[in-house]
């Protein structure tokens, strides 16, 4: 499987909550011009899995444009969610190539349990952040970080 991790684009605060929080001009200026340099990253992209949150759905909506797959919201990928649940979860999964559209901590989490086997050094994912992580089974420490755009 390779797992592609892409945080949020940068978001803004005047919002009455955090679930509606939306992308800024920056931050769509920004996930589309990563996503152009990315494209062929995105080849065979079959599934793309997003918080419920507005700025990950503005920020997969991108995504879409340039590259057509399956969209579904999951309350897994919410910031405070448990990496390990998500793992359990992917272990689930028969994708070739997936996209986790997600939030900070748990997209940093994600990928030093993922690459490193532990949560001693969390991945500092700005917002719009990819990461791509090749893996033979979703578990810690045995992922394969192939790229990282910061």
């Amino acid at each position: 499987m390779r797992l592609l991790l892409l945080r949020h684009g940068e978001a803004g605060y005047d919002a009455p909550s955090d679930e509606q929080r939306s992308l800024t001009d920056h931050g769509w200026l920004r996930v589309q011009q990563m996503l152009k340099q990315q494209s062929g990253t995105l080849a065979g992209l079959e599934r793309i899995v997003h918080s419920p949150y507005l700025r990950t759905q503005q920020t997969a909506a991108l995504v879409l444009a340039q590259q057509p797959a399956n969209s579904i919201a999951s309350p897994l990928l919410t910031p405070e969610a448990s990496p390990e649940t998500v793992l359990d979860w992917l272990a689930e999964q028969s994708d070739e190539v997936l996209m986790l559209v997600t939030h900070q901590p748990l997209i940093g989490l994600l990928v030093s349990r993922l690459c490193e086997g532990d949560y001693s050094r969390p991945e500092p994912m700005l917002p719009g952040a990819l990461a791509v992580i090749d893996l033979t089974f979703p578990a810690a420490g045995l992922g394969r970080l192939q790229s990282l755009m910061r």
